[in-house]
């Protein structure tokens, strides 16, 4: 395995969820800023274009990185406007934050248009192109649930699956999702899978009803921690395959290769802000907010971001304050 000494070491803590590994490629940033002071809120273009000053919204997010760095972007970026803000980024799992969403215990939350798609329109075919995929998503769920989607994002997340670069044996000439598929057909021994439980429990039925029919044997399959699969896929034990999204930084540190979706099983998953619709249209100003903030969240930005966290161990709160830093949207 061609491991650079930080990402060695990422592959000796098994037991950990890699925050603190840092990588000399990933172009760490050192001595970011924890919080923000009120000057600094007051000294970006967030609080000189957006009004939502006597507001008070309660901020959500799924657990995983990216989510959580989003979380606190738009916390920052709420308060950048003038609102108080109530924190409860880190809820576990898409469920949880839809239902908290939907039962008004949170007011806002990033998703992502294709898990909109799939899990709360109850879709098994995905539509082509990331752009009509958010125009039909956010379309019929306004129309059937009253939720609203802000934004989006510039850029799509989605789950793939990988493998190491330089896996040996029959894994080694995997490159497709379709090759994955005769691999576990015709020797399921070598097809062995790392996931977290939200994909093993969405995805493995979804795979084998898909044009691919890949099926996965119970003892070729192991759920672990969603960060654990990127470790234990490098180094080709418990699993020669793992579940893996495509933002994540990781994917370039630990010299994985995605395999090609072929087929185009996995649906496109723009970001972007979901609201309830009452709240959209109480407050015009989060629509503004939500945009400025989704122009700037390219691909590029957001691999930055989940590798500060990541690979260098900063907090999502580094991050988030990086990003808006960085952008001019609060002061320095």
């Amino acid at each position: 395995m061609r491991f650079g000494p930080a990402a060695t070491l990422c592959v000796a803590l098994l037991g950990s969820a890699l925050t603190g590994c840092s990588d000399a490629g990933s172009g760490g940033s050192d001595n970011l800023p924890r919080t923000a002071s009120q000057k600094q809120l007051d000294g970006g273009s967030i609080a000189k274009d957006v009004d939502l000053k006597g507001t008070h919204f309660t901020v959500g997010s799924k657990e995983f990185t990216e989510q959580q760095i989003l979380g606190k972007i738009t916390k920052y970026a709420l308060e950048a406007a003038g609102a108080r803000t109530k924190d409860q980024t880190g809820l576990q799992g898409t469920t949880i934050a839809r239902s908290a969403l939907q039962g008004g215990d949170i007011d806002m939350y990033w998703d992502y248009s294709g898990t909109g798609w799939t899990q709360f329109l109850q879709h098994d075919t995905p539509v082509q192109g990331s752009a009509a995929q958010f125009r039909a998503t956010s379309s019929e769920d306004l129309k059937k649930h009253k939720i609203k989607w802000l934004g989006p994002a510039k850029f799509g997340n989605q789950y793939t699956m990988a493998r190491a670069s330089d896996a040996k044996g029959r894994a080694g000439q995997v490159d497709s999702i379709s090759d994955l598929a005769k691999l576990a057909k015709e020797h399921p021994e070598d097809a062995t899978l790392c996931g977290a439980s939200e994909f093993l429990d969405r995805e493995l039925g979804a795979l084998e009803k898909s044009p691919y029919k890949l099926k996965f044997g119970a003892p070729q399959v192991y759920q672990n921690a969603f960060a654990l699969n990127f470790v234990n896929v490098a180094k080709g034990s418990p699993c020669k395959f793992a579940e893996v999204f495509t933002t994540d930084a990781r994917l370039k540190s630990l010299d994985l290769k995605v395999l090609d979706d072929d087929k185009g099983h996995f649906t496109t998953e723009l970001a972007a802000l979901t609201v309830r619709d009452e709240t959209a249209k109480k407050y015009p100003q989060l629509a503004k907010l939500a945009k400025k903030l989704g122009d700037a969240l390219t691909e590029k930005t957001i691999i930055k971001l989940n590798g500060l966290v990541d690979l260098e161990g900063k907090s999502a709160d580094q991050a988030a304050l990086y990003f808006l830093r960085t952008n001019g949207f609060i002061g320095k």
